[in-house]
């Protein structure tokens, strides 16, 4: 390979460079279109008009996986004594914990959501719960499921937001999600949603083709630049190998003597 690294060559190794560069460059920049693209309807879908919870999940009924972020307009009372926490939750790059306590829907005995209060620091610095009835619009969140363990129970800290770590601190039957009241609550600052709804599978598929087409430009050029390297290296062997014999032919041809 020492022949391809003649100057003669070098016009051709460094225009086939910059193709390269400029195909994947492209891609990834129509790559990363398609997710902005994604991530901001992601983000619009959590701005429609908010709608009664019970219209979207019922107290015994499966997460609705369509329902990820949904605004939801819900209203009862809260039950003060299961206030908790969960820890490992950021908020502007700080981390912290999350505060919440149930909400009892419609009030008396019936079912209740978690509702995440907002972001503090440490518990320690937490406002006092919330009482009385109340209407809120949240944000309809699923439950965690990381499997962490909790290391304490005897606290009022959970690793994660799991309905079955809830339920063991609240003497009442919970919904199966859980939700993020909007602007905060009690002056405390409004906590990041920890999922967004998806996206539709075709938005900005244009973009995402369109990114795979410049990485297949790209595998094309170094393609084409593999053959016209090949080719020249052929061709100046054939080359020599064509002065060679002339001068071999020459050689051996016998002397002529003048008559």
């Amino acid at each position: 390979m020492r022949e391809a690294l003649r100057p003669r060559f070098w016009p051709g190794h460094l225009l086939a460079v910059v193709l390269t560069l400029a195909t994947i460059v492209l891609g990834i920049w129509q790559i990363g279109a398609w997710q902005d693209r994604r991530e901001a309807e992601a983000r619009d879908l959590t701005q429609t008009a908010p709608v009664a919870l019970d219209d979207v999940i019922g107290p015994d009924d499966p997460f609705p996986g369509r329902s990820v972020g949904q605004p939801v307009d819900v209203a009862g009372t809260w039950l003060t004594e299961g206030t908790l926490f969960i820890s490992g939750r950021e908020h502007d790059g700080r981390d912290g914990y999350w505060m919440l306590t149930p909400l009892a829907v419609g009030g008396g005995s019936n079912p209740a959501v978690p509702v995440v209060l907002g972001w503090v620091a440490d518990p320690a610095d937490a406002p006092a719960p919330p009482t009385g009835d109340v209407q809120l619009v949240g944000w309809l969140q699923p439950p965690d499921g990381t499997g962490q363990v909790d290391d304490d129970p005897t606290d009022d800290v959970l690793p994660q937001l799991r309905v079955a770590d809830v339920i063991q601190r609240v003497d009442r039957d919970l919904y199966g999600a859980y939700v993020v009241a909007d602007g905060g609550v009690d002056g405390l600052p409004q906590a990041d949603l920890a999922q967004l709804p998806e996206a539709s599978r075709f938005t900005a598929v244009r973009n995402l083709l369109y990114g795979i087409e410049w990485f297949v430009f790209g595998g094309f050029v170094v393609l084409m630049w593999w053959r016209w390297l090949g080719e020249q290296l052929a061709a100046g062997r054939r080359r020599d190998d064509g002065g060679g014999a002339g001068e071999t032919a020459d050689e051996d041809a016998p002397d002529t003597v003048d008559a």
